[in-house]
């Protein structure tokens, strides 16, 4: 990394500048002397299915543009090139052009009538074509200066297929959302443990992050990421299905997550084991459990069903999840940190200094603009002139610092919070206490004492791992709901009731948990017994417990709701005592 500035043109001194307004002066002598390219050509070409001259044409027009000598190249002339309208969007044309190949183009165009109608809107269209050409740059910086990427034509066909279904996706998000579903549609990469065995139809998924993302169902930081950022989430190998779980499942297990967009530390809930449960999807993963593969892909997936990019990383003998934090900087997770990583195509170091050049987007965009320029020189000479105002101001970007041995939860690399039996490996975690707002004990209603969860009038518990014992959340669809995670070592809520007469009441509980053979007790301080209820493997979702017998006395107790070691995590919303009549 390096720590330069780079200095404005107004700070720099007069002879400089008077130097390089001579550079200028032959610029433009140049631009005046070159016929310029028009719509009527470029329509000309599409129409005829040759663009491989147009293109040629192109590459002479541009050429004419810089000095012949390449001494006579600078910094603020080349800038301020770059900057007209006109130059940009030629420059722009002939990357697009020679990344697709000319030769693509014209059988593209010969194919269908729909094709050329959709390259006269692409060819014409300078801001889409930069969306793409920047999206499909590679990250690592070796492979963006050889230059040698190239677009295939099968993105083009999906690209026009998108447009031609839905005219939204002509501008703004949508044009970003079907550029990345072109670049990368589902099935591209590795679909994981519990992915869908037939890759989701490209233009369902775009539909699919569209409707989501209308509704505001997503991570909020969904409508602000770049075309790049896209692809890591529209490419997922989950079915549609399993992505709306994904997001009902945090909204009803672990709404907490929402507000930091952390949806990623769900990983830690699922059990590292040989799974007894065959994955056939995501739910399957998370009930089951399994060991890093299988905890990689439930990462990647409940990042991408909030619309968080996300990629599986490779470590020696591991496998573990990198993601795009709220902050727009690319963590490692439950595992090593950068330094032991690939993913990508890249090492993790390669990646980081990737991802922070492109968050600079428009040095980035301005560095790839100077690339392109460099592409269509015909001297080696003025092609290494461009490539070192290139390479100078990339250099010159500001420095980021990023731990390269940092990561989220690397103890669970090879463990798991929530094991079984539980055998802590440090000490067990403080006792941790604390009383609600309740200011009254809670009275029948038509012979119901209905309870929230979160109005307890005192709680008291410890985890078996320094973590919190139980966590209080605003419940996504309104009120206080209590989560009681895993591997606890003794952990209960108590609540003040008024019981209009004494004897049994029939308890149900709204609960959800994510595996089988999860229970809570329940019974007033007036009584030595207790009774279990069973908690029903919904998925993360919420169901009504069976019923079981509660017994009270009349008037005002406590009764407790305490959770059993070993557990693997149960939310509860409320529950409800009913008078017995029998």
């Amino acid at each position: 990394m390096h720590t330069a500035v780079i200095q404005p043109i107004a700070s720099r001194p007069v002879s400089s500048k008077l130097a390089l307004l001579a550079s200028n002066s032959l610029l433009l002598s140049l631009t005046i002397l070159a016929a310029d390219p028009g719509a009527k050509e470029l329509d000309t070409a599409i129409t005829s299915g040759n663009l491989t001259g147009y293109a040629a044409d192109l590459t002479t027009w541009v050429g004419k543009k810089v000095p012949a000598e390449s001494a006579r190249i600078s910094e603020v002339g080349i800038t301020m090139l770059l900057k007209d309208p006109l130059f940009n969007a030629v420059l722009t044309q002939r990357q697009f052009i020679s990344k697709i190949g000319a030769d693509k183009l014209n059988t593209f165009a010969k194919t269908d009538p729909a094709n050329k109608e959709f390259l006269g809107w692409l060819l014409h269209n300078t801001a889409a074509m930069e969306l793409c050409l920047e999206a499909a740059t590679p990250t690592g910086l070796k492979a963006r200066d050889d230059n040698s990427w190239s677009l295939s034509a099968e993105s083009l066909d999906l690209w026009k297929y998108l447009t031609a279904t839905d005219p939204d996706s002509k501008a703004g998000i949508y044009l970003k959302l079907a550029i990345a579903t072109a670049l990368a549609p589902p099935g591209k990469v590795n679909i994981g443990a519990g992915g869908a065995a037939t890759p989701a139809d490209p233009l369902v998924r775009y539909q699919y992050f569209k409707k989501a993302y209308q509704n505001k169902e997503l991570a909020a930081s969904f409508g602000k990421l770049s075309v790049w950022d896209y692809t890591k989430v529209v490419s997922s190998g989950a079915s549609d299905e399993d992505l709306t779980w994904g997001r009902d499942m945090i909204n009803t297990f672990r709404p907490d997550l929402r507000a930091t967009e952390m949806m990623v530390d769900l990983t830690s809930s699922v059990w590292r084991r040989n799974s007894p449960v065959p994955y056939s999807n995501m739910k399957t993963v998370l009930q089951g459990g399994g060991k890093c593969g299988p905890r990689s892909s439930f990462a990647v997936f409940i990042c991408h069903a909030w619309g968080i990019p996300a990629i599986g990383v490779a470590q020696p003998a591991h496998a573990c999840v990198a993601w795009r934090g709220v902050d727009g900087v690319w963590r490692v997770g439950y595992g090593k940190g950068w330094g032991a990583s690939r993913l990508d195509g890249l090492t993790g170091p390669e990646f980081v200094e990737g991802s922070l050049a492109r968050s600079r987007v428009a040095l980035f965009s301005q560095i790839e603009h100077l690339r392109w320029l460099a592409s269509a020189l015909g001297s080696h000479e003025q092609t290494a002139a461009v490539m070192d105002l290139c390479q100078r101001l990339a250099k010159e970007s500001p420095a980021t610092t990023v731990d390269l041995n940092a990561s989220l939860k690397p103890e669970e690399a090879n463990a798991d919070p929530g094991g079984e039996p539980a055998k802590p490996t440090s000490p067990l975690g403080k006792k941790d206490a604390s009383t609600s707002a309740q200011t009254g004990p809670v009275k029948p209603v038509n012979g119901m004492l209905h309870l929230s969860a979160g109005s307890y009038i005192k709680q008291e518990g410890q985890s078996m791992f320094g973590g919190p014992s139980i966590i209080l959340q605003d419940g996504y669809g309104g009120g206080k709901q209590v989560y009681f995670p895993q591997q606890l070592a003794a952990c209960w809520t108590e609540y003040t009731i008024d019981a209009p007469a004494a004897g049994k009441y029939e308890l149900t509980m709204k609960a959800a948990a994510m595996n089988d053979g999860q229970f809570l007790q329940v019974g007033s301080q007036e009584f030595n017994a207790v009774s279990l209820v069973k908690i029903p493997m919904t998925h993360g979702l919420w169901a009504t417990t069976q019923p079981v017998d509660v017994k009270l006395v009349q008037g005002v107790q406590n009764i407790r709701v305490t959770v059993l070691p070993n557990q693997r995590g149960v939310a509860l919303h409320s529950f409800v005592l009913k008078v017995r009549t029998n």
